[in-house]
């Protein structure tokens, strides 16, 4: 029997919407089967990122690969990503002056893949980087459409097109983070090179690569998107990287160094003991949120795609987002031109090589928008699983056109529901990075 303390706390559904958590008292007939969280971990300290350097898996060390190089390159996150790099930059940067390569001779690129560049470029790379790495060396920001090197075809027969700074490198290095990712199972790895600094037809082929088995949050083996940015990072010659394992509020809880497949590997069984969660069974009702990539709409759908396996088909997943810039103009004609078109015709589309028409543009410029959308729609579609966001950033309207139900607050979402559903199971993940699972599941 539940003392009473217990039996309130399983009677409430949990979630964050922005910084805050909120709470809600979960209706008679509906049963909680967990409000999942990610484990809390200790940041690790710079101490714990040089041990990290000077033990690589699969690769010499830094120092070692560099020798005898005259110019070098690192590829590191832009600003939609939360790996920070004030203090681990200046350890690699460090290492390479070491070997012999001195900064006037290090590029470092910010690799966005097709992400339209900060508005002040210069404040970006020392909010990310830090002013001692903006006093050192020269910073470039990677144009998916400019200065490009052909390297051939991947095994699909996908023209492979990288920053020509990259390509002319003698030494490849690339620092990021390691967190659930909705497309390659968790970001960091060879995804710093493809997406990062590929250009976009490159980025545009591996995206349509969504819409098929093995593609996902959390999944890395047999993924076909990974597995092709493995292979361009190969053809390219990524060196080494350098990945911070991230917790759910971007500190770093470990680090892991080396080889992009063996040291990425490493570093996603870290994540994973933070991040994944399980369920007993499928739930009817998940409640989620965007937290903590809710600066617009778009990014906050991490929150739905990391719970999408644990809802039942027919189910309702209720997404909680304040979208502090809203809706972007691309992203609401984006979701009523697939709300209209359907997602298989606009792939049909796009494999097909339609560049020009307008109906199409749309998902790959400026920014390529094949993505976590599309595996939201596919779930719709296919799945027949509801979204309901609830939120005050975003007009009611928008969200109807765009194919969404909406609530103005947790406690209304509720109650329209219950009028739904009676009866029900629910759960609830407290913030987009919980990675939520059925126990014995695929």
């Amino acid at each position: 029997m539940l003392a009473e303390g217990e039996e309130m706390e399983n009677s409430k559904i949990r979630s964050h919407y922005g910084e805050k958590i909120l709470e809600c008292k979960l209706p008679s007939g509906w049963n909680l089967l967990g409000n999942l969280q990610t484990k809390d971990l200790p940041a690790i300290g710079r101490e714990g990122l040089v041990r990290a350097l000077e033990n690589p898996l699969g690769t010499p060390r830094l120092e070692e690969l560099a020798k005898g190089k005259k110019r070098a390159v690192i590829i590191a996150g832009d600003v939609t990503r939360p790996a920070q790099g004030e203090v681990a930059l200046p350890l690699i940067l460090n290492t390479i002056n070491k070997a012999g390569i001195a900064d006037q001779n290090i590029l470092l690129i910010m690799g966005g893949g097709t992400h339209q560049a900060p508005q002040n470029l210069p404040e970006a790379y020392r909010k990310k980087y830090g002013q001692e790495v903006v006093d050192r060396v020269k910073i470039s920001y990677h144009h998916p459409d400019q200065d490009l090197t052909f390297l051939g075809q991947t095994k699909r027969g996908v023209p492979i097109e990288i920053n020509k700074w990259v390509a002319e490198a003698d030494l490849r290095v690339s620092f990021s983070g390691i967190i659930p990712h909705g497309l390659a199972g968790y970001s960091g790895g060879a995804k710093s090179v493809l997406p990062g600094v590929a250009g976009r037809e490159t980025i545009i082929q591996n995206h349509l690569l969504v819409a098929g088995p093995g593609v996902g949050m959390g999944m890395v083996e047999r993924n076909p998107m990974r597995a092709e940015m493995e292979e361009v990072a190969e053809k390219v010659g990524l060196h080494f990287i350098f990945n911070l394992v991230l917790n759910a509020e971007g500190d770093p809880i470990g680090a892991v160094c080396g080889d992009f497949r063996k040291a990425h590997r490493q570093g996603v069984a870290m994540a994973q003991d933070i991040f994944q969660a399980f369920l007993p069974k499928p739930a009817q009702v998940v409640f989620t949120s965007g937290h903590p990539f809710d600066i617009h709409f778009y990014q906050s759908l991490k929150g739905p795609i990391s719970v999408l396996s644990a809802c039942e088909d027919g189910g309702t997943i209720v997404h909680l987002t304040p979208s502090f810039e809203g809706v972007r103009a691309g992203t609401r004609k984006l979701f009523a031109t697939v709300k209209a078109m359907g997602y298989e015709t606009l792939f049909d589309r796009l494999k097909s090589g339609e560049r020009k028409d307008e109906s199409v543009r749309n998902f790959f410029y400026p920014e390529v928008n094949i993505g976590g959308g599309m595996t939201i729609f596919r779930a719709m579609i296919k799945r027949k699983i509801r979204m309901m966001v609830v939120t005050d950033g975003i007009p009611a309207q928008d969200l109807v056109d765009m194919g969404f139900e909406y609530a103005p607050n947790l406690e209304e979402a509720v109650s329209l529901l219950q009028r739904r559903l009676p009866q029900a199971d629910v759960a609830s993940a407290l913030n987009s990075k919980v990675i939520v699972s059925i126990k014995g599941g695929p």
